[in-house]
């Protein structure tokens, strides 16, 4: 094989490394939002996101478990300052509250917990998230 071609493939390849631990950054519960070890809050989150693409998510706690989301911060790729941003969480029971976010700006939306008729600081049971951004 010649020098250049070597070059041309070694290239290429860590461009597919790249890529590919980028692509995971978006999935399951993350400690740091890029790719540290994933925590799961009963079970495994499924997020779906519409409007845009999420390149990190970060999940803040209220306590040290790590079972009541308080605050959820989104970072996008390439999205307009302006866009609102909207969270629907499921899987919490009777009186959970829901998430406020924060328009895009600089690619970036935070998302604060709003109490319902339940007295948690947190999100409790959460194991789907659908991100909406419009």
């Amino acid at each position: 094989m010649r020098k250049s071609t070597k070059i041309i493939v070694a290239v290429a390849f860590a461009g597919l490394v790249a890529a590919g631990g980028s692509a995971l950054t978006g999935s399951g519960l993350s400690t740091s939002g890029t790719a540290a070890a994933d925590q799961f809050v009963g079970g495994t989150v499924s997020q779906a996101v519409t409007g845009a693409t999420l390149t990190a998510i970060t999940y803040g706690y209220t306590d040290p478990t790590n079972t009541q989301v308080s605050t959820i911060a989104l970072t996008f790729a390439s999205t307009a300052d302006g866009r609102a941003v909207t969270v629907t969480p499921s899987g919490g029971g009777t009186g959970v509250g829901t998430f406020d976010c924060t328009a895009v700006a600089s690619n970036a939306s935070s998302c604060s917990y709003t109490a319902g008729t339940d007295t948690f600081t947190g999100y409790t049971g959460l194991n789907s998230l659908a991100v909406t951004v419009s």
